[in-house]
């Protein structure tokens, strides 16, 4: 029984460093790649506005308007050979948030 209650206090713990902190998203970039499946989970992000998205998550490492408007945060390496992790937010016409994507370099 000990076991089991230290083995799920283990899990609990590990699993809440991965949760999304606004706080450590804005202050720590190069933690952001292991909040971003607790990101999505809490904010969807389809629908958001430009605006919403920058109370949330802070001004974009880069805003692109061709071939749409995107907005693309740097999230820090994720290891593994990969450099740069960036996540990349599509807009409309409208200014809200169509589709997103996770970028490896």
């Amino acid at each position: 029984m000990k076991k089991l209650i230290v083995s799920i206090s283990i899990i609990i713990v590990l699993c809440s460093c991965n949760q999304f902190d606004q706080d450590t998203w804005l202050k720590e970039p190069e933690k952001r790649h292991v909040m971003m499946d607790s990101l999505t989970r809490q904010y969807p992000f389809k629908g958001l506005t430009d605006n919403e998205v920058i109370s949330l998550l802070g001004d974009p490492a880069e805003e692109r308007t061709e071939p749409s408007r995107q907005f693309l945060y740097d999230m820090g390496s994720a290891g593994l050979g990969v450099k740069v992790t960036l996540l990349e937010l599509t807009f409309d016409e409208n200014g809200k948030v169509v589709s997103h994507d996770i970028i490896y370099r």
